[in-house]
């Protein structure tokens, strides 16, 4: 079958976030004496900041509350992570151009909030009008509910969908809600678990092709 919806993650696939983010959490870690690890770090890429550190702060007895550390990294974001310094990944606005060339209705399944996610889009001018923020739905990613509502909005039905992901608990809720994933990988980041993508990808170039190839 056809796929006709293609579903983007926004931070890491869109925007050159995830990045910065982690920039800004190595930092905090060495502040807190809590030890970088990369593959924990990376069960915490696509999930919501509160869910991170209310399982650093009791993991490692930390006298900070998980909210003033949520508090904390928002205001360090504002500073190094400014959705319009981050620039686009490279690519994919071109992507998005010849996925609605070949038939796709595209859109946005994030976990960040509507008000980022209407930034970014009017920032870059991105040709997307249908998206889903993880304050629309009781729990976010790996969650299958962001993408069941992102296929709705675009008119499809999820087995209709492929998604673009980055973060493994993307690729998890993507594939929870019947959609076949694209994982793009970022070599500057720590390694995701890609159980759950149909296809591998480093740069927007190949998902293009993997697009034509469908």
């Amino acid at each position: 079958m056809k796929k006709r919806g293609l579903i983007f993650d926004m931070d890491g696939v869109i925007l050159d976030s995830e990045i910065r983010y982690f920039e800004v959490h190595q930092q905090m870690f060495e502040e807190l004496s809590i030890p970088l690890d990369p593959v924990q770090y990376a069960t915490f890429m696509g999930k919501t900041g509160d869910e991170m550190w209310e399982e650093l702060v009791d993991q490692h007895q930390l006298k900070e509350s998980a909210v003033s550390l949520l508090e904390e990294e928002h205001r360090r974001f504002q500073v190094h992570a400014i959705p319009e310094e981050c620039g686009l990944k490279i690519g994919v606005k071109h992507v998005m151009q010849q996925a609605k060339a070949l038939g796709y209705d595209i859109g946005i399944a994030s976990s960040s909030s509507l008000q980022k996610i209407e930034r970014v889009i009017r920032h870059y001018e991105l040709p997307i009008t249908h998206y889903v923020s993880g304050e629309e739905v009781v729990r976010s990613k790996p969650d299958p509910a962001i993408f069941r509502l992102a296929a709705e909005r675009l008119g499809h039905t999820p087995e209709n969908c492929l998604v673009i992901e980055d973060a493994a608990n993307g690729m998890i809720g993507a594939k929870a809600a019947g959609m076949e994933v694209i994982a793009l990988l970022d070599d500057r980041m720590p390694a995701q678990r890609l159980e759950q993508a149909d296809h591998i990808a480093r740069s927007h170039a190949e998902i293009e092709e993997i697009l034509r190839k469908r």
